[in-house]
């Protein structure tokens, strides 16, 4: 999806998305049906049908003027079954507490097309009471008419009201449960696939793909799923060929294609907010790329909340701000790791972070760096907080960064892409994190997931555990002024 385009496809998504919110909804409008239904007093109808005539002396002309009279007329009987005229004789005979234009509103009358017939329904708690109103109401009707078209000279009326149809034995009428429950139950759905759909769009964080295509159109060059175990265990091993491990894999194989032309050197991961993943990402794509034979050099360049060293349980004591400030050698602290990768730490946390990574001497080791291996990767702070990470972006030669699914919103992403784009950095494209492994935005791995026990893994968690200890105490040491 493009834009603020709609599809199909979305919907569906919003629809499963929020299924547990649909469910709810439909289940309370079936419910308030339910109860509603039960709460109605129960009401009882009972009809009745007259036939409406005219008297006449058999001729075939007569039957026919006196069968359009009727006709005429018919309309104007009917508008007198709820009239006064009728109705207060009816109270006055069944003792009714009520008047006229209430009693009115429990009859309904209705005349067959191209008839001379009329059809009265009369509702009321009380079968026998309805029933009884029906016949009650017939009589005076009939009597009314009668009445109201006798002739002038005191003779017989020549209009006639029979009852073909006696009032009925009372039937309930309302409410009606399977009706109502059913109306309640389509009701809910269409309301509850209303709200999910508003409170899907309402919701901007990323989710997926889609949600990214909304704000830009760089590629996504990985997705990454989430794993509860991540936490514990940061890092992929080597020989991993679950999810996790194979999505780290088509992340490198992106990289190394992103420029056919110029194979980017020296990249930057960074994030729009803390929290997405980005050190655990860079950590990773690191491995993955000295797993393929590449000789890596991965930089903690984060140098306000360095994490990188812990997951990989390497020692602090001096790193970058060192060589930058040119209190140590550059062989001197960098630590090799495995397979080709080469590790430097963040050192001292120095009071002037951004200062330190746009200078000339950040400039020139980078230089120096993409001379002596084929990778130089740097772990740099998100984008909104600080500006570090857009001012490394100007020193290397692409940024990748990463979006952590159900974290940041797409005015966040956009705003740290203004900012990368606003100092003129490379932006290669995006790697979405913690993809959710089910729902409409599950990541989805073909392969059997296995996750081989190695005597390396518990080997490398307690030097991991020795490290972070050792590093604390070095963590915060001071820095010269440059």
């Amino acid at each position: 999806m493009k834009g603020n385009d709609v599809t199909f496809a979305d919907l569906w998504r919003s629809w499963v998305r929020q299924w547990r919110l649909i469910v709810s909804i439909f289940l309370l409008f079936v419910t308030v049906s339910a109860v509603v239904t039960l709460l109605t007093p129960r009401e009882y109808s009972s009809q009745t049908q007259f036939f409406v005539s005219t008297a006449n002396s058999g001729t075939i002309s007569e039957v026919a003027q006196g069968s359009s009279f009727t006709q005429q007329q018919v309309a104007t009987y009917a508008d007198l079954v709820t009239a006064p005229i009728v109705l207060s004789p009816v109270i006055d005979d069944l003792g009714l507490d009520e008047s006229p234009q209430e009693l009115g509103e429990r009859i309904s009358v209705s005349i067959p097309p191209n008839t001379v017939l009329i059809d009265v329904v009369v509702t009321d708690n009380d079968p026998a009471a309805a029933a009884q109103l029906a016949d009650s109401v017939g009589t005076e009707f009939a009597e009314s008419v009668q009445e109201l078209e006798r002739l002038a000279d005191g003779g017989p009326s020549p209009v006639k009201v029979t009852v073909v149809e006696p009032a009925t034995t009372a039937a309930p009428s309302s409410p009606n449960p399977p009706l109502n429950i059913a109306l309640g139950a389509v009701l809910g759905a269409l309301v509850g696939l209303a709200v999910a759909v508003v409170r899907d769009l309402l919701n901007t964080r990323i989710r997926a793909e889609a949600d990214v295509g909304r704000v830009t159109q760089l590629p996504t060059v990985g997705a990454i799923p989430f794993d509860a175990d991540a936490e514990r265990h940061p890092l992929v091993a080597h020989d991993s060929h679950g999810p996790r491990a194979e999505a780290f894999r088509t992340v490198r194989t992106n990289v190394q294609f992103l420029n056919a032309d110029k194979k980017p050197r020296s990249l930057v991961l960074t994030s729009t907010l803390p929290g997405e993943g980005k050190s655990t990402t860079t950590a990773n794509l690191a491995l993955i790329l000295a797993e393929a034979g590449a000789t890596v050099c991965l930089i903690e360049g984060d140098l306000r909340r360095p994490r990188l060293l812990d997951y990989l349980g390497l020692e602090n004591a001096a790193g970058l701000t060192d060589v930058l400030v040119d209190r140590a050698d550059l062989l001197d602290v960098l630590q090799p790791y495995r397979n080709g990768l080469s590790v430097l730490g963040c050192g001292p946390i120095p009071p002037n972070p951004s200062e330190m990574l746009g200078s000339d001497a950040m400039r020139g080791l980078l230089e120096r760096l993409e001379k002596e291996y084929d990778f130089v990767i740097v772990d740099a702070p998100p984008l909104l907080p600080v500006t570090d990470a857009a001012v490394l972006s100007t020193l290397v030669d692409g940024t990748l960064l990463v979006v952590g699914a159900g974290l940041v919103k797409r005015d966040q992403l956009q705003r740290a892409l203004a900012s990368l784009e606003k100092v003129g950095g490379n932006i290669l494209g995006l790697v979405l994190n913690r993809l959710p492994v089910s729902g409409p935005d599950s990541y989805s791995y073909s392969y059997e997931t296995y996750r081989p026990e190695t005597e390396e893994a518990p080997n490398r968690r307690a030097r991991h555990d020795r490290a972070r200890q050792a590093s604390r105490s070095t963590r915060r040491l001071p820095v010269a002024e440059q």
